[in-house]
């Protein structure tokens, strides 16, 4: 007997096959949590020191760099060039594989994990097949649908949910975003007909303390990316697309051991009152509390005396803003402020000693078409993504700032942590797979501009 075949049967033949296909061999589900529990089990906090200038290292952050190192040249990726620098990022140089020219990328994640939360004997938790409620931890603590941190479990039924065991962080933050970018390598190294242009990974150190920029090494790549994506939002259908601007500040205000009894005869330097009446003359409505949407703010942070040295003060600032006219007025208010400060107290010497720009607002650089081509990408892998203003950082953000020549400004997009810089701290298995479909089809939607 003759078998017919018809056009919709020859099209889901067409598909099976493409599925069995080797050039389209996809990371497991096994695999991926393999890797992310390999991960989150390397206690890699970074330090927050104050001093700005230095760059500590942990032992912790070291060994995680070296295991992405080394998952990646175990790859065995014939063009996949893989290097470690003397301050622990990794860099992967992936060459186009395209005749014509089309934009290149950068995808960053970042290798240590907070230290504003207990991590270490991190004990991370499966749970398989999640059952829609309450997740109760053995340390005590439950995690809940119905909680601020967990709401994004519903919709997360069946799915593979991985957490710590309560007492500590989990490390999601940033230990999803190095698996995902991990994977799209084996996945781009087992693929070698998909096309692409230009792929650079950097895996960068003391982001969670505001430093992962410190050491970065644009000589690594010896060129400047046309995109960056971020790989470190915990927000599952949003990616940024601008940020505050940060500057962090510091004054300095010297007092001396005068007697106060006769303060003015004696020129007593009174630099603690000083300090005081500096950071009362910040409008209450610009501090933190008041703020919000696309409104920055002023913060007097800490009040803290130099070591060794009990008659001085430091005032620390962050100043944080959207709009770069009111980053303008900002700046200007201080120094009124200082300015006012030394007529009210001239014995006290106060000055600014200090002005770091942390990080910078990506929506200055950031592509036109780049936010089009995340929201395409998503949707063919299944998520639904929009654009959002962060009133926070991220690594795109410090990079600009401290290369704004070297790199443009780079979306930030959701790498399956949740709950992030706390116990509850969590993430989808099934959700890092689909994030790496995500940065696949940014990919392949960036060679259609060639």
């Amino acid at each position: 007997m003759k078998r017919i075949i018809t056009f919709a049967g020859l099209f889901a033949m067409m598909i099976f096959a493409a599925a069995q296909s080797p050039e389209l061999k996809k990371v497991s589900r096994e695999k991926m949590l393999e890797r992310f529990i390999s991960y989150v089990k390397i206690e890699s906090q970074s330090v927050d020191d104050p001093d700005m200038n230095s760059f500590p290292m942990t032992e912790g952050q070291k060994r995680m760099a070296q295991k992405v190192f080394d998952d990646i040249n175990a790859m065995k990726g014939k063009d996949v060039k893989v290097t470690m620098s003397e301050d622990f990022y990794v860099y992967v140089d992936i060459p186009s594989n395209m005749k014509k020219e089309v934009p290149s990328i950068m995808f960053m994640a970042h290798l240590d994990v907070t230290p504003e939360a207990p991590g270490n004997g991190i004990k991370p938790m499966i749970h398989e097949n999640y059952d829609g409620g309450d997740i109760v931890l053995p340390a005590g603590i439950t995690l809940s649908p119905e909680s601020p941190q967990g709401r994004h479990l519903k919709q997360l039924k069946g799915k593979t949910i991985v957490t710590s065991d309560g007492s500590t962080l989990l490390g999601a933050d940033d230990k999803t975003g190095c698996a995902v970018l991990v994977s799209l390598v084996e996945e781009l190294v087992n693929n070698p007909k998909f096309k692409h242009g230009h792929i650079m990974l950097t895996f960068s150190q003391n982001e969670d303390v505001g430093k992962a920029a410190m050491r970065y090494e644009p000589s690594a790549f010896n060129t400047k990316p046309d995109v960056v994506i971020d790989l470190d939002g915990d927000t599952y259908d949003k990616f940024s697309v601008a940020n505050f601007t940060a500057i962090g500040q510091s004054f300095l205000f010297k007092g001396n051991k005068a007697h106060a009894s006769n303060g003015k005869q004696t020129q007593y330097a009174d630099a603690l009152t000083a300090a005081a009446y500096f950071i009362g003359l910040v409008p209450p409505e610009m501090n933190p509390s008041s703020r919000e949407g696309e409104e920055g703010y002023i913060h007097c942070y800490a009040l803290m005396q130099p070591d060794n040295n009990a008659n001085d003060y430091v005032v620390k600032v962050r100043l944080r803003y959207f709009d770069q006219e009111e980053g303008k007025y900002q700046k200007q208010l201080m120094e009124d402020n200082l300015r006012k400060t030394q007529e009210a107290f001239p014995f006290v010497k106060a000055s600014k000693t200090g002005d770091d720009m942390q990080y910078e607002n990506i929506a200055y650089t950031l592509p036109g078409y780049v936010p089009d081509i995340i929201k395409k990408a998503a949707h063919d892998a299944g998520m639904e993504m929009t654009p959002k203003k962060s009133r926070g950082g991220t690594t795109s953000a410090m990079m600009v700032a401290h290369f704004p020549d070297q790199m443009p400004g780079g979306s930030d997009l959701y790498s399956g942590q949740n709950a992030e810089h706390s116990c509850y701290e969590w993430c989808c298995i099934e959700e890092l797979l689909q994030m790496v479909s995500v940065a696949e089809n940014i990919i392949s939607e960036l060679t259609k501009r060639g």
